[in-house]
């Protein structure tokens, strides 16, 4: 409304305030239908966000990389595909990544990438639910943990049968069997479905397997040797402690499974055989050699030693650690390839690659693993390493095999993998990270690496300010008598503090004849801003209130409402300060802050803010409850009518065309009273320029 209402006698502004229209639905793009503002039902409690708040904790439970910070990235999107980068930081053990940032009310996911100093990366989806909350502690890096802390079976619980102090020959046909006490074997037969449970400590002669799904569980309190070579015909899960002693081996025949989940010791040699599986996320050590047949199926995801030759013909996956003293040869087929995962590492001595070794990420972005090879690298013309690999012999690659290796990969040493618990020896990189300023960040990635107060710039937010100036009276909900677009760029440092603030205000009309002043109050206390400049920090204030400027008749000549009439140029505002000590992100937040305009022909008091937000200092709060307020302080229901619950103020996280003078906003943006009759539920992308949304008529366009 651009005539001034209160020099108009009161009952005539709430009888013209009475007078509403009629709902209607149109039928033909089914859309809710009001010819103005004051006709749509708003449902209790609803603010007019546009945005949520987001608190975001990452902590990080282990850091393999001592002093070092990993870089943390949030998208709006899967990045992969061009999504939009809405916050960057570091996390380390002493310092967690904590946020508050307002996104758009219509995201429901977030994608984190966590990069560490190795260039490794990882990527995660967050849904965003109901608490508006992402927590994440991050226990590991690279390689799991080891033995993944399985528990297993015991023999408490689960018995048809349980015999202790078992000696001699035994022989079971069915239930489950537990095993206690002291254990001598020399003969244990499995027949049919028999699943036999050992909780004790002792040894085993001689193992037969009479049937696929007889079963044997060594559980996590067990220690158990077999005094000869051992044949698997059927299911082996171990939990505890297991070996061979002798000049004995262990043997997984055809079509049956060995699952690792404690620490295994084999003697001599460990032969997995063809169509069997074997899954190791423990920790296997081998004496002799371990032979992988044709066909049979290896996942490593811990520790895996062998100390003479390690043959591998069949399909293997390693997620984790593989050591070989002597040679590592791969002779696999078509279908037995050699597959490395997400930051894995084979140490060996030689190596001989006749078939395919290849590298993959499961996080969706490039992780490369590690071969290590100390003396010499052969193989034959079939042999190729692919993928995300970075191979590096420290005895020269031989000059003829070169070229098999193939892009992604690289021939390099420059791989940092991390010493875990898995992973006992590690990789220093050739090339360390360089942090020149030494603050924890690489130079690599960090902004300011020179200077260790400063570190990330972080692109803040931004959107556009639209105010009705007749507050404490309704006025015409154009929502045009001030409109301002904001540009905030952030600086912070290595632990997530804000350190200087770049915004630009952009003042985009001016639609009223109010005298209209603006500013911003931020969430810090005043003597937290220093070297302020294009901005006026306000007096008698707690927090800082920036004043940008104190009449808009001063700064625009022309309204730029009105269609076919005179333009006057946007006006920017390019304001500049530094924040005392830093402020945490979590508490100096991303957001469009507290900002406000004043009717100047009212007085400094007669502030007018976005609807739920707090009056500064010096707003007279003597006016909550006139006129057309419904304003309660105390409940944070605060720049809302009576009648309706109507707003002075609209934020848009995006840039906003506004409506031309005098149109109703919801006239000119179609979805605009569904979404505020749905409480924000529907349509709460509303001022987007999709098909449906706009009546381009009634929306401002410069010429």
């Amino acid at each position: 409304m651009k005539q001034i209402l209160l020099k108009v006698p009161l009952f005539l502004i709430l009888v013209m305030a009475c007078r509403k229209p009629l709902e209607t639905t149109n039928p033909v793009n089914n859309h809710l239908t009001v010819s103005k503002m004051t006709a749509i039902k708003v449902p209790d409690g609803f603010l007019w966000n546009s945005t949520k708040n987001i608190q975001i904790h990452i902590g990080l439970a282990f850091n393999p990389y001592p002093g070092r910070m990993q870089q943390l990235y949030f998208y709006d999107g899967n990045p992969a595909t061009g999504a939009k980068l809405l916050l960057e930081g570091s996390v380390s053990e002493a310092h967690p990544f904590e946020a508050q940032i307002a996104v758009p009310t219509n995201i429901s996911q977030l994608y984190m990438i966590r990069q560490t100093p190795n260039q490794s990366k990882f990527i995660e989806k967050f849904n965003i639910g109901t608490t508006n909350q992402i927590n994440k502690i991050i226990t590991s890096t690279a390689l799991q943990s080891f033995g993944k802390n399985a528990v297993g079976p015991d023999c408490n619980t689960g018995c048809t049968n349980i015999v202790n102090n078992a000696v001699g020959k035994l022989t079971f046909n069915s239930g489950t069997v537990c095993l206690t006490g002291t254990i001598a074997i020399k003969n244990l037969t499995l027949n049919n479905n028999a699943i036999v449970r050992i909780c004790g400590t002792g040894t085993i002669s001689n193992l037969k397997f009479n049937h696929n799904n007889a079963e044997l569980i060594v559980t996590s309190s067990a220690n158990i040797s077999f005094t000869s070579s051992t044949h698997i015909d059927g299911k082996f899960t171990n939990y505890g402690t297991l070996a061979t002693i002798g000049n004995s081996s262990f043997d997984v025949n055809h079509n049956a499974s060995f699952l690792n989940e404690g620490t295994c010791h084999f003697s001599k040699s460990f032969n997995p055989n063809a169509n069997s599986v074997i899954v190791n996320n423990g920790k296997i050590e081998v004496d002799y050699n371990l032979i992988h047949s044709s066909s049979a199926n290896f996942t490593n995801n811990c520790q895996l030693i062998v100390h003479h030759d390690f043959d591998c013909n069949g399909l293997f996956k390693n997620y984790g650690y593989i050591k070989c003293d002597m040679e590592a040869k791969f002779s696999g087929g078509t279908n037995d390839e050699f597959s490395m995962y997400d930051g894995a590492m084979l140490s060996t001595k030689n190596i001989q690659v006749n078939s395919h070794i290849m590298g993959y990420h499961s996080s969706g972005v490039n992780t490369y693993s590690f071969i290590k090879v100390i003396s010499g690298t052969k193989g034959n013309a079939q042999g190729l390493i692919g993928g995300t690999i970075k191979y590096c012999d420290h005895n020269v690659i031989e000059n003829v095999w070169v070229e098999n290796i193939s892009y992604p990969a690289i021939a390099s040493c420059a791989e940092m993998i991390p010493v875990t618990a898995c992973n006992p020896e590690g990789n220093d990189a050739n090339e360390p990270c360089l942090d020149s300023d030494e603050d924890g960040i690489c130079n690599e990635y960090d902004d300011y690496p020179n200077n260790p107060d400063k570190a990330f710039n972080i692109a803040g937010a931004k959107g556009t300010l639209g105010f009705e100036d007749l507050w404490p009276f309704k006025g015409d909900y154009d929502m045009n008598d001030v409109v301002i677009y904001y540009n905030y760029q952030l600086i912070t440092n290595a632990h997530n503090e804000v350190v200087h603030v770049d915004v630009t205000y952009t003042l985009k009309a001016t639609g009223g004849v109010q005298r209209n002043g603006f500013g911003v109050a931020l969430p810090v206390l005043k003597n937290k801003i220093l070297n302020l400049t294009g901005a006026t920090l306000e007096s008698n204030q707690t927090n800082a209130v920036l004043i940008l400027f104190n009449n808009m008749r001063n700064e625009m000549t022309n309204w730029n409402t009105f269609l076919n009439q005179p333009v006057s140029d946007d006006i920017k505002y390019n304001v500049t300060f530094d924040l005392a000590a830093g402020i945490p992100i979590k508490d100096f937040s991303i957001g469009p802050y507290n900002p406000f305009i004043w009717n100047n022909d009212n007085g400094r008091s007669n502030e007018i803010h976005l609807a739920g937000e707090t009056p500064t200092n010096l707003a007279n709060v003597n006016l909550f409850g006139t006129g057309d307020d419904n304003s309660v302080l105390a409940t944070g229901q605060t720049y809302l009518s009576k009648n309706g619950g109507y707003p002075w103020a609209i934020h848009i996280p995006d840039s906003f065309e506004y409506p031309i003078e005098k149109v109703d906003i919801n006239e000119a943006y179609l979805k605009f009273a569904e979404w505020a009759e749905s409480g924000g539920l529907l349509h709460n992308d509303w001022y987007m320029n999709l098909q449906g949304y706009r009546e381009p008529l009634k929306i401002y366009k410069k010429k």
